[in-house]
């Protein structure tokens, strides 16, 4: 009997082990309405004191999105349903963000016809931080919330909605009104239908939010608002009240105008007063100027005249008219132009002020082109006209237009130097595009030109660019770099040019003044360019991080180190770091994006990754003594972009695995090494994840048909057992194995089977890299892609009579190309793939209108030459003249408003394999781009990718649509 507890406790051991070891044996598999329960994370934000966190959860299904809100005292979490895009105070005592309607009831609004404008508007929800307690503010149109200055919130409302009374029927029993009172009644009637009522035109009702006081000043008919960046000011327009029967109260604001609201001081003052529109208002970032456009003219002229008004906004009635389009000063169209005369106020350009107040910029056009209104639609000519001597394509002008109509050049007027005005545009030089100072107030910026290169970019893909010095203050511009093939950059006080010349893969730092260029590297002691890359072009530069402040030197990137720079010393780059030693690449991390340069004598953040390993890490970086600490590290992938709080250490980033989720974790950043440092979880999104049956990951190595040490990874079911045989799907796109440690969660995905749902249901997973050798694209996909196959099937557990190839756009090139030279693959899928390589050679990028040459000559497609120059590689590397030896079944995704590769090639590929009697499949989502983008369409694809797959690799049931596709008639029925 003195057992007997014992041994009753040892069974009850027992027992939980074996249903423990039961239940993880019986871990679900991922099927297609599991994936409808994961969510993701977006819009994470920290509160300037660190003591909370919000963001925005959304599931995979598209549903609405769930505002969560985590405290960090007592590490409780506060969910706000259907609700989207939170944002604190600079104060930390509010949180706000957009309630939604529920996306249910829109639909079934929708369903009933209602139209787009009478559906449910936003809400605005104003959460107190210190007492719980939410507020809502129906029907906003938009809102502000001050990033530097606390203590206000303005809403701006929708229009109210038009409200049709119905009459009240007549009382016939009661006796008649006198006629006086009838006759008062019928005039108070009168005047209530024609009280001016809110819309578009008219403007609606403002709501300045003390928050501190609970008290709200509302502002009839406001037509737009701005507020100043780092002060409670407030600039906004209105079109007056129009009624004083209508607003006894309000004749603070009853004239029309622009008025300025001092909101510490509770103070308004009439800035401009007159009818008319207005646009672009702009508060100096202190309040202390305001600018606006005005349009006073009550023609119906079709260019409008636009004027600009600047005002000091310590006293009422101080704008002024500084610039209109009578100017002498504005600029004469050149003579070739097909519009003559001068050039006019733009409407749709910001009007900034520099950070000293000394600068306003705004914008100026060309005089826009006008039809001919005096001919019927049917009688004008519909042609394009295009020509070899134009330096863009047709169909690039197309595809910019809308942005062109929209496009202004730049002037800057003076504010303390008698409003001079200088034009920076140059009617000679239409491309020509400026870049300010940060804080716009320097006298030198960088200006570029690339429209005498425009024309070679089609097939060189990389467009050259004059890079000029313009001077502020008298327009001119000094060319610095002519043709330059690489990126560049003005200093944050605009005292240098750095750039990278990808021809001499070098970087070179120019000051703006002195314009003597200084060659910074010339890769003997390392190489800072991309000397990995595979394609056919000039290569890359590494990044660099920063100028250190002062701006006499800059950081550098290499392959894996941080080097400082000297901008007027000559191949003076001296290693920060060395990852080179131990193989991890180091990149710095910009905690605090207001800060434009580094201190070089503070300690910086910086993310690693190790090239071997493919492990992830934090360091800590001392620039004054040059002391590297590792911080982090694990075998996990690390956010790049993590949130540091204004005002205190703390931080907010995430880590990830194959089997951890990219939870929200909060640490404080340390200011020494000796500081503990606490690291807390923060969310947990997706907690069903453990009912599933999880996949593991590895990276493998192997041999290629050249000989060549190759890497790839491989993702097995949980339970994998290699004395069994699992069915194998190949998905590949250039190189993946850097992403050893990324999670994948289960997705309707736009283009790629998903890896953790597939390796759930039994199947095995493989992701090759692919090298290249220049010319021989489908070969090298080839020789990388059997190889590795061979070595999985080789290390045992895979079936190989049940391997498939799975992969898109390029990934669906290859797919496409190698089964031409195997039919080792029992499937296929491949989408929006390109068979054809001379068609495609000369047709369109749709969705940028410019032309495919260069893809072949110079990038991805990597052929490294014309197609006169090289048609027997465009041919070789074409599977469509192969087409006639795959016996691999092929379903093939392609839809007709593909902009990457031409739906033609789609239809190449059906038709070739259906003349041929080959079993195959096109899939076309109708008004789709280069894939599914339409949740219904993303979850239709899977399923039917999915049914196909099972169908050749695990004998499920052949689906009816493969049988004899779905006819016209059919294709609105629901499967």
């Amino acid at each position: 009997p003195i057992f007997a507890p014992m041994k009753k406790n040892i069974l009850a051991v027992l027992a939980l082990f074996l249903t423990a070891n039961t239940l993880f044996s019986q871990q679900k598999s991922i099927e297609m309405n599991d994936v409808q329960r994961w969510k993701s994370i977006e819009k994470q934000v920290i509160s300037n004191d660190g003591q909370w966190v919000a963001y925005q959860t959304r599931t995979v299904a598209e549903g609405d999105a769930t505002v969560q809100l985590w405290r960090s005292t007592n590490q409780t979490t506060v969910s706000f349903p259907r609700s989207e895009s939170p944002v604190f105070s600079e104060d930390g005592q509010w949180l706000t963000f957009t309630i939604k309607t529920a996306l249910d009831t829109v639909r079934t609004l929708k369903r009933k016809k209602v139209k787009a404008d009478d559906l449910p508007k936003d809400t605005l929800g104003i959460y107190n931080l210190s007492t719980g307690n939410l507020e809502k503010i129906a029907r906003i149109k938009g809102y502000s919330i001050p990033e530097y200055w606390s203590g206000w919130l303005i809403v701006h409302l929708e229009p109210a909605a038009k409200i049709k009374e119905k009459p009240l029927p007549k009382d016939t029993t009661a006796a008649p009104l006198p006629d006086s009172l009838v006759k008062k009644a019928e005039k108070m009637a009168e005047k209530k239908a024609k009280a001016k009522k809110e819309s578009a035109d008219n403007g609606s009702l403002l709501l300045v939010r003390n928050l501190a006081t609970n008290t709200t000043d509302t502002i009839p008919f406001v037509k737009d608002y701005s507020i100043a960046e780092r002060a409670p000011a407030l600039l906004y327009a209105v079109t007056g009240i129009g009624d004083a029967w209508q607003w006894q109260q309000r004749k603070d604001v009853a004239m029309p105008g622009v008025y300025f609201h001092q909101l510490a001081q509770n103070k308004q003052r009439h800035l401009w007063r007159g009818k008319g529109k207005t646009k672009q208002l702009s508060l100096h970032e202190t309040g202390e100027m305001a600018a606006f456009l005005v349009d006073s003219d009550t023609s119906k002229a079709v260019i409008r005249p636009w004027q600009l008004a600047h005002a000091r906004t310590s006293q009422k009635d101080t704008a002024q008219i500084i610039a209109q389009n009578s100017n002498n000063w504005l600029p004469e169209q050149p003579k070739s132009a097909a519009v003559q005369g001068k050039w006019i106020i733009s409407e749709n350009a910001k009007l900034l002020f520099s950070k000293d107040n000394s600068k306003l910029y705004f914008g100026i056009v060309p005089p826009p082109v006008q039809p001919d209104t005096t001919l019927l639609p049917e009688e004008l000519a519909k042609v394009e006209v295009w020509a070899t001597e134009s330096p863009f394509l047709h169909t690039v002008l197309k595809e910019r237009l809308k942005d062109d109509l929209k496009r202004a050049w730049p002037v800057v007027c003076h504010l303390e130097n008698k409003m001079q005005m200088v034009v920076l545009a140059d009617p000679e030089l239409p491309e020509f595009r400026v870049n300010y100072h940060r804080d716009r107030t320097a006298n030198l910026a960088m200006g570029y030109n690339e429209e005498p290169y425009m024309q070679a970019s089609q097939w060189l893909g990389e467009t050259g660019r004059d890079i000029y010095a313009v001077d502020l203050k008298t327009g001119d511009k000094q060319l610095l770099v002519k043709q330059l093939m690489g990126n560049s950059t003005m200093s944050p006080a605009a005292q240098y040019l750095l750039y990278f010349s990808a021809i001499d893969t070098a970087w070179w730092a120019q000051s703006l003044s002195k314009g003597t260029p200084v060659r910074m590297t010339n890769n003997q002691i390392s190489h800072f360019y991309d000397d990995e890359s595979d394609t056919p072009d000039f290569p890359s530069s590494r990044g660099f991080a920063g100028f250190l402040t002062g701006e006499k030197s800059v950081i550098l990137y290499d392959k894996f180190d941080l080097w400082i720079c000297d901008l007027d010393k000559p191949l003076s780059a001296r290693r920060l770091t060395n990852g080179k030693a131990n193989q991890t690449t180091y990149r710095f991390i910009r905690l605090n994006p207001e800060e434009q340069t580094i201190d070089p004598n503070g300690t910086i953040l910086l993310h690693g990754f190790n090239e071997n390993t493919k492990t992830e890490s934090y360091s800590l970086l001392n620039l004054s003594t040059g002391i590297l600490t590792r911080w982090m590290t694990g075998p996990y992938s690390f956010s790049r972009s993590p949130l540091k709080a204004k005002k205190v250490q703390n931080m907010v980033y995430s880590r990830q695995n194959m089997a951890i989720f990219p939870d929200l974790r909060m640490t404080n950043f340390p200011v020494s090494t000796s500081e503990t440092v606490q690291d807390q979880r923060i969310s947990d999104v997706n907690p069903q994840q453990k009912e599933y049956g999880w996949p593991t990951i590895e990276m493998i190595h192997w041999r290629s048909l050249t000989g060549d040490t190759l890497a790839g990874l491989l993702i097995k079911p949980v339970d994998f057992d290699p004395n069994k045989k699992y069915p194998m799907i190949v998905n590949f796109y250039e190189k993946l194995s850097d992403g050893l440690y990324q999670h994948r969660p289960p997705a309707f995905g736009r283009s790629q089977i998903n890896y953790v749902q597939y390796a759930s249901r039994g199947y095995v997973v493989f992701l090759p890299d692919i090298p290249y050798r220049i010319g021989y694209p489908g070969e090298s996909a080839y020789n990388a892609v059997v190889s590795g196959t061979n070595a999985v099937i080789a290390m045992g557990g895979i079936d190989a009579n049940r391997v498939a190839l799975q992969g898109h756009s390029w990934g669906g090139y290859q797919t496409a190309y190698i089964v031409t030279k195997t039919n080792m693959f029992r499937c296929a899928e491949a989408g929006a793939a390109v068979v054809n390589m001379t068609s495609a050679y000369g047709g369109i990028r749709w969705e940028s209108g410019v032309s495919r040459h260069f893809q072949y000559e110079h990038q991805q497609s990597r052929i490294g030459g014309s197609l006169w120059e090289k048609p027997s590689l465009f041919i070789e590397n074409s599977p469509l003249f192969s087409l006639n030896k795959v016996e691999t079944p092929l379903l093939i995704l392609h839809n007709d408003k593909d902009g990457a590769v031409p739906w033609e090639q789609g239809i190449e590929f059906f038709t070739c394999l259906r003349r041929l009697g080959k079993p195959a499949w096109l899939l076309n989502y109708n008004e789709e781009p280069h894939w599914p983008v339409k949740y219904p369409n993303r979850v239709d694809f899977q399923k039917r990718m999915q049914q196909f797959f099972d169908y050749y690799l695990m004998d499920k049931p052949e689906p009816r649509w493969m049988m004899k596709g779905i006819p016209p008639l059919e294709k609105d029925l629901k499967e």
